[in-house]
């Protein structure tokens, strides 16, 4: 009888250890998400380029990310060319729960937008998992996916 109560005990501790082990984290290895966009605009029929950056209007320099506490985004960055990235998921992000977040993307003194994304999760083998997105900018919806190993990133047409 205790050898029985001894490998129910050590079948036990084992199921516990296997869960427990697992990270409990988004998307990559390191437990942070980045989310990529690039803004566009026609400048000649036919011909789209970057608006940020070393062939756009708006200086990269002056472009700034501001959460919905109108707090400075640290880890948002734009390239020269024209690709913007930040960190939507890190260390802070509450675990277990949805993901919806807004943001103002400044431009200029004249020119401020929203960026919303929104994140459905879905517990996959102990480890929280993207499972469907969608990116909207100005509140028009720009992309969606349900596919749980996709990487969030988007393009949008700037008027």
């Amino acid at each position: 009888m205790k050898k029985m109560q001894l490998i129910a005990f050590w079948i036990a501790m084992l199921s516990f250890y296997s869960c427990s082990s697992c990270p409990d984290q988004y998307g990559d290895d390191d437990g942070t998400e980045q989310m990529n966009f690039s803004l566009r605009w026609q400048p000649y029929p036919n011909q789209w380029q970057a608006a940020i950056g070393a062939f756009g209007y708006i200086p990269k320099d002056s472009v700034k990310l501001y959460d919905e506490n109108y707090t400075l985004i640290e880890s948002f960055y734009a390239t020269d060319g024209g690709v913007c990235s930040f960190t939507i998921i890190d260390e802070t992000t509450p675990r277990g729960e949805d993901i919806v977040k807004q943001y103002y993307f400044y431009l200029s003194q004249q020119d401020t937008d929203t960026i919303r994304v929104e994140f459905k999760l879905k517990k996959d083998n102990c480890k929280n998992v993207m499972n469907y997105g969608k990116f909207f900018y100005n509140n028009q919806l720009i992309t969606e996916n349900g596919n749980k190993d996709f990487i969030p990133a988007a393009t949008i047409i700037k008027n």
